[in-house]
């Protein structure tokens, strides 16, 4: 049964304070908001160039050392790369029968890459540097009555256009279940967007959206646990985990239009369907919020039209 706005993940949650703390952190904090554990989007939006990029990461800060580690995957508009399979299928759940797919990639066992740096925490404002020397810093605040810190993009070297981020003390294995994830109020998660695209005349622009939840909101747990989906009248949609023994914060978002799989003679489509995988916004009590997550739908169904057929960008689906 549907929440008003919150909903349990793994561990049993403790109550919310009725109203949230919200302001900057204090800067007698060693760590962005007293938390540990981010989950990161962030990335290159820019309708001026053909080379946009997104990376989905899990930042760790130690308190006692100063040091960050990140783990992420990376994708960009210079490489060329086909969507993945998750190798779970939603079976008896409303939508097609289909093997889910994924940004490319993301059905990995972990995060293929990783950064090493430290940071430092002033008032309001995260700066981190990383080891090869370029650096980010980041506005942090804090939500859910103070069980998450917020990270929004401020500054930094290496053109980033555009990141969000939410941290906890939440185990990295902390997440909310696919039937959790069905039944949630789906109503308050706002839907907050950049996505490069082209036009009919394949003029580049950035798809921007905020302060709406998300247009499709209808999932039916799937046979075996690994995802829910549901249909429109147009659209197939599907949230999966990753591989079918994912044990960590992943989820990804595969929607695509019916006519285009059945004008190819398709019953799950292999054209360019919408991927987008994300990251669970979970707080210090395991509580679900929502994900940060990129759109990676890299053009493979028309490869004359090359990135003018790309969708690339970040989003967050988030009720904080």
């Amino acid at each position: 049964m549907k929440n008003s706005s919150r909903w349990a993940a793994v561990i049993p949650a403790v109550a919310l304070l009725a109203l949230g703390l919200a302001g900057p952190v204090s800067a007698a904090e060693s760590a962005p908001g007293g938390m540990h554990r981010f989950v990161v989007t962030i990335g290159k939006v820019d309708p001026s160039v053909s080379t946009n990029w997104n990376r989905l990461g899990m930042y760790s800060f130690s308190s006692t050392t100063n040091e960050v580690t990140e783990s992420h995957w990376h994708w960009t508009q210079r490489e060329r790369v086909a969507r993945s399979y998750t190798g779970v299928r939603a079976a008896n759940c409303g939508a097609r029968n289909c093997n889910v797919q994924t940004g490319n990639g993301f059905q990995s066992a972990s995060a293929p890459e990783r950064l090493h740096g430290t940071y430092t925490v002033s008032g309001s404002v995260l700066r981190i540097t990383w080891d090869s020397k370029v650096w980010e810093e980041w506005g942090v605040t804090m939500v859910a009555g103070g069980k998450l810190a917020k990270l929004t993009l401020i500054a930094n070297s290496f053109g980033a256009t555009h990141g969000f981020g939410y941290g906890s003390d939440a185990a990295w294995t902390t997440r909310a279940s696919m039937s959790q994830i069905a039944s949630a109020d789906w109503t308050s998660l706002i839907h907050t967007y950049y996505v490069w695209k082209t036009d009919a005349n394949r003029v580049p622009y950035v798809d921007h959206g905020t302060g709406g939840a998300f247009w499709y909101r209808h999932y039916t747990v799937c046979t075996g646990s690994t995802c829910a989906a549901g249909r429109t009248e147009k659209a197939q949609y599907y949230l999966s985990l990753p591989n079918p023994t994912a044990k960590d914060r992943r989820t990804t978002l595969w929607h695509w239009f019916t006519a285009n799989a059945d004008n190819r003679g398709e019953y799950c489509y292999t054209g360019n369907s919408h991927v987008k995988p994300l990251l669970q916004i979970i707080d210090s009590d395991g509580v679900f919020h929502g994900w940060v997550g990129v759109e990676t739908s890299i053009n493979q169904a028309v490869p004359s039209q090359g990135a003018a057929a790309d969708d690339i960008g970040i989003l967050v689906i988030a009720d904080v």
